[in-house]
């Protein structure tokens, strides 16, 4: 079984080199590992082609969105199993072998996933435990209960080559949505199979939480907006109600991300005035 990874990346240089340095890291190695040059204006192809012996190549996608990014990398891929992670995740050393032995057949049924997904919790911040709770619940469970059906993470998930061939053509490329929550609308339209994996835990960085209210509602709102572009407004509504509740406690969780910092893990409170959320908290 041949496992490609996909990293798609924008402007990316300040956390990529510790992303590619966990797939280097691997107890059983990626046969391919390709970054996603999504028109960036930073150092982000410079840092991928330093990993080139690790079996990193660079692919550039001119058309702007995680989506398009996402597309050119899976198309471009040769594996079996198509890995996508995102620029902040740190995998730990066995992430693709898991992926191996997710897709692998159930030695009862004989019959294999068409995609997975698995948690993540924050590793640039405070109560790991209570992160990894509260994304089990928000971004899966909750999504299944208001949807009726799984939902894929796009910094933890893994298509089969066969899955990936058979939904090429039925993704949506509109801005302003989630593409890993269309690409789980039209997999399971398609009657395909996305199996959870628990075990299939990765670590990401917290700094979208620690955003100004402004943009943490811009990336939030997505979310409704996703169902409703694909008809589901029952589901639509359930995500708008979770998003202002969302934000509620968010809040306290965001001054405390845009406080603490992450190389010492000691809180600085001047950080909260700063207007740039991106300035004002350095990546660890």
């Amino acid at each position: 079984m041949r496992i490609s990874v996909i990293v798609p990346a924008y402007n990316e240089e300040a956390v990529l080199g510790r992303c590619l340095e966990a797939l280097a890291r691997q107890s059983r190695p990626a046969e391919e590992i390709i970054v996603v040059d999504n028109n960036s204006v930073d150092r982000t192809a410079e840092v991928a082609q330093a990993f080139g012996a690790y079996g990193v190549r660079v692919v550039r996608e001119v058309r702007q969105g995680a989506v398009h990014a996402r597309n050119r990398g899976f198309d471009e891929a040769g594996g079996d199993v198509l890995g996508r992670i995102d620029a902040d995740t740190m995998v730990g050393p066995e992430w693709v072998a898991q992926l191996a032995e997710a897709f692998a057949a159930d030695p009862r049924t004989g019959v294999r996933p068409d995609a997975v997904t698995g948690p993540s919790w924050f590793y640039d911040i405070p109560l790991r435990r209570a992160g990894l709770a509260a994304h089990r619940f928000f971004c899966h469970r909750l999504n299944r209960l208001l949807s009726g059906h799984a939902m894929l993470w796009g910094s933890n998930m893994a298509l089969s080559r066969g899955c990936w061939s058979a939904v090429r053509g039925h993704t949506c490329a509109e801005p302003g949505m989630w593409e890993d929550l269309d690409l789980a609308v039209h997999l399971n339209r398609l009657g395909l199979r996305v199996c959870y994996v628990d075990r299939l835990r990765v670590p990401v960085s917290a700094r979208r939480i620690g955003a100004s209210v402004r943009d943490l509602y811009s990336y939030l709102r997505a979310w409704p907006h996703t169902y409703r572009l694909h008809g589901q407004r029952r589901a639509a509504w359930g995500a708008a109600v979770f998003l202002l509740v969302g934000l509620v406690l968010l809040r306290p969780c965001s001054l405390l991300v845009r406080a603490h910092t992450p190389y010492d893990g000691t809180l600085s409170l001047s950080r909260l005035f700063r207007r740039s959320s991106t300035v004002s908290r350095p990546l660890p």
